[in-house]
């Protein structure tokens, strides 16, 4: 009877040595995880840059109405602009609740104006999500303009922290930009 069983589990054994039924499922089962991790990394990195892409796109042709006096004349308001940036940018973004907009002239220079305008990281909501005051300020005719927009893109991928610069590196905040000089159209309004 030992002598039946034992030769029973040699048999036995002798199948499992020689089968490789079942070694790509455990092989994939090995490599799943983190494979489905880097792929969520990628494709939200991409989602992100697209959507930084599309946000400074947004900044550079809504600028366009500013510089050439086509806001001052229609005499925008901060939410007419920023409805101008969010048609443009709107589609990956929750533009009108997590957008923030800062439009600043007071300078004669662009050395002036660079010197005037605040860090990218503190244009938009703060840790407290105190807003960010609004400056809203189109110029005037041959006059420098900064137009700067943020949006605050919440990582939701496990290890994206590399790519944070808020909120305790758990977000990276989005910036569109641009600075120009105003063209000399001919003024009749001014933004409110």
């Amino acid at each position: 009877m030992f002598k039946t069983v034992m030769a029973k589990l040699r048999r036995t054994r002798a199948k499992f040595q020689k089968s490789e039924t079942g070694a790509t499922a455990v092989e994939f089962a090995m490599v799943a995880g983190p494979f489905f991790l880097v792929l969520g990394v990628i494709i939200e990195t991409g989602l992100m840059m697209f959507s930084e892409y599309a946000l400074q796109s947004a900044v550079q042709d809504s600028g366009r109405l500013i510089r050439t006096g086509q806001a001052q004349n229609s005499n925008f308001s901060a939410a007419t602009f920023k409805n101008a940036i969010c048609n443009t940018a709107g589609v990956l973004l929750d533009c009108q609740n997590k957008v923030t907009v800062y439009v600043n002239h007071s300078a004669t220079t662009f050395a002036q104006l660079n010197a005037l305008v605040p860090s990218f990281l503190t244009i938009g909501p703060t840790i407290s999500n105190t807003p960010f005051p609004v400056t809203f300020s189109c110029g005037t005719p041959l006059q420098p303009v900064a137009v700067v927009a943020t949006y605050d893109w919440y990582f939701s991928m496990v290890g994206m922290n590399y790519l944070g610069n808020i909120m305790s590196n758990s977000a990276r905040r989005l910036i569109g930009f641009a600075i120009f000089l105003n063209e000399p159209y001919n003024a009749t309004g001014a933004c409110t």
